[in-house]
């Protein structure tokens, strides 16, 4: 296949990488920075940067981009895409790139449409912390658009070429709830912890918990905004549920109810020991 990739940060410039070093699909990567196409060439990110002239000939195009972004260049790109091209993006909200998706579907009915989120990432962005190992073991979401699952597979064919786990097929809105729990909240979690000034003190008093409870705090300040407000719906109701949580914690612990803090306690290790064995069930 010949795949272009729009946008060469950490998961574009990987999933090149991983292309180009694991399979023989011909790799085409653009990005606004001249600097990073640069870099792509030296580490072998793409086959060679994406010209205009290219997009009549490929067959997939993956939009690795901010939300807002990734559908302004969708516009611009998906009229000059031959027929039955597959149009995909890596964005961390699904609803509203599906339903972007579908509006350009309708507009442009001989194109394919997949949300796509690879479940895998760093604790820093942009294309110097890339690595063709990025998805070998990894989780992939896929999101059909117009019910067009064969699409959906064929991406999920060149992630497990990559060396991806497994790919989850779900609608947009099961994506958005299940990402606000398991990636936004714990971005939310982190950043809030870490603006402790005691965090400035730390070194000589902590381990593993503060290093792994703090290492999402290091993110992209505006795309996480953007993906927050995106999804404040989702994301909302689990920030409330945690508020609840501690709530009742602060609250046992302030009027010293050792049985409630205890029971609290144990169901928290009861549901992590829940979820590492489903963990475990899938590998």
């Amino acid at each position: 296949m010949k795949i272009a990739i729009v946008g060469l940060g950490l998961i574009g410039a990987s999933f090149g990488r991983a292309l180009v070093e694991y399979t023989s699909h011909g790799v085409y990567g653009y990005d606004i920075n001249p600097a990073v196409l640069k870099r792509a060439d030296e580490l072998k990110a793409h086959t060679r940067a994406l010209e205009d002239g290219d997009l009549k000939e490929v067959d997939l195009v993956l939009f690795a981009l901010n939300p807002d972004i990734a559908i302004a260049e969708m516009k611009r790109i998906c009229p000059l895409l031959k027929d039955g091209a597959i149009v995909a993006d890596t964005c961390g909200n699904k609803r509203i790139i599906v339903d972007e998706m579908l509006r350009l579907k309708a507009q442009y009915p001989h194109l394919r449409f997949v949300g796509f989120h690879p479940m895998a990432g760093r604790e820093f962005s942009g294309i110097e912390y890339s690595t063709p190992q990025l998805f070998s073991g990894a989780y992939m979401i896929l999101v059909p658009v117009d019910g067009d699952e064969a699409a959906a597979f064929c991406l999920r064919d060149i992630c497990g070429e990559i060396g991806a786990k497994r790919a989850e097929i779900c609608s947009a809105e099961k994506h958005d709830r299940m990402i606000a729990y398991t990636s936004q909240l714990a971005h939310v979690v982190s950043s809030c912890y870490v603006q402790n000034p005691l965090s400035a003190e730390h070194v000589g008093y902590s381990a593993g918990s503060f290093a792994d409870l703090t290492r999402v705090a290091r993110l992209d300040a505006e795309m996480w905004t953007e993906l927050f407000l995106q999804n404040a719906d989702n994301l909302s109701l689990c920030i409330e549920d945690m508020i609840s949580r501690l709530q009742a914690m602060l609250g046992a612990i302030k009027c010293g109810d050792g049985d409630a803090l205890k029971n609290m306690l144990a169901y928290g290790a009861a549901c992590k020991e829940l979820a590492d064995k489903k963990r475990k069930e899938d590998e």
